[in-house]
């Protein structure tokens, strides 16, 4: 089982997630900070995650990634993926 991280704007600065169907208990202020949150809540249960970006597939990525360089990561997906 791979879980997906689902990432979306809840305000025009905030930013918020959900893993398959567990759903992050607040916002965050940046892309960045939903991705440190998402890998400490997956533990050391997957190595990989899916994303998912206001409903767009952008693919897998490692959870070691997103703990290790969750603002390169997150600057990645900014540039290339802008939300609507």
């Amino acid at each position: 089982m791979k879980p997906v991280l689902e990432i979306r704007r809840v305000e025009p600065d905030a930013y918020s997630y959900r893993i398959s169907d567990q759903e992050a208990g607040g916002a965050f202020a940046s892309i960045e900070h939903c991705l440190i949150d998402a890998a400490a809540s997956l533990g050391h249960y997957f190595t990989t995650v899916e994303l998912n970006l206001e409903g767009l597939f952008l693919g897998a990525c490692a959870i070691e990634a997103l703990r290790r360089t969750p603002k390169a990561v997150a600057q990645r997906i900014e540039q290339h993926f802008q939300p609507a």
